[in-house]
C-alpha cells in the first residue's frame, strides 16, 4: 500500500476540480433557519437582485432505478431528488438545494447547463429578494403536490 499524505489528495481533489472547471463556493447572501409550519428553509441574509446567482449546487447523477427508489420508497430523500428534463437525468442536490422549500409563487428557479458534463445547478432569483425573505422555488409536479409535502 502507497503512503499518500492528505494535503496531497487534497491537491489531487483540487486541481481535479479545477481541471472540470467545478469551483463549489459557499452561498454568502442566505442562511438556513427553521420556517414556522415548514420546518427548515433557506432565507435572504442580504438583499438579492433579479437575475442573481443565489448559490451553485453540485449534483450526483443518479439512475432511474435509483430514482424509482426514491420516489416510491424513501420518505427523507424526496428532498434531494431532481429530474432535469431537459437532460433525461436523474440527480440528487447537494449544498443547500434539498433545503429549499416548494411554492407556486416562487422568488428563484432552478437552471442548469444543457450539457451533460456539467454535474451543477444554480438556483437564480426571479425578482428581487429582500433581506429575511424566505427563497422558494416551484418544484412542478405534474399533478398535485406529493405526500411528502404535506406538512398537517
Amino acid at each position: 500500500m502507497k503512503f499518500i499524505p492528505k494535503g496531497a489528495i487534497l491537491n489531487k481533489l483540487t486541481t481535479n476540480l479545477l481541471k472540470k472547471n467545478m469551483e463549489i463556493i459557499p452561498p454568502t447572501k442566505v442562511k438556513i433557519i427553521e420556517i414556522v409550519g415548514k420546518g427548515r428553509g433557506v432565507v435572504a441574509t442580504q438583499k438579492i437582485s433579479k437575475g442573481e446567482i443565489i448559490e451553485t449546487c453540485p449534483i450526483i447523477e443518479i439512475s432511474k432505478k435509483e430514482a424509482d427508489f426514491i420516489q416510491n420508497q424513501s420518505h427523507i430523500l424526496n428532498y434531494y431528488y431532481l429530474f432535469q428534463e431537459d437532460l433525461e437525468r436523474y440527480c440528487l442536490m447537494l449544498g443547500y438545494g434539498s433545503i429549499y422549500n416548494h411554492s407556486h409563487n416562487p422568488n428563484a428557479d432552478i437552471d442548469y447547463s444543457s450539457e451533460k458534463t456539467e454535474k451543477y445547478l444554480q438556483f437564480k432569483a426571479l425578482r428581487d429578494v429582500e433581506i429575511g425573505e424566505e427563497i422558494v422555488f416551484n418544484y412542478e409536479f405534474e399533478n398535485n403536490e406529493p405526500e411528502f409535502l404535506n406538512l398537517d
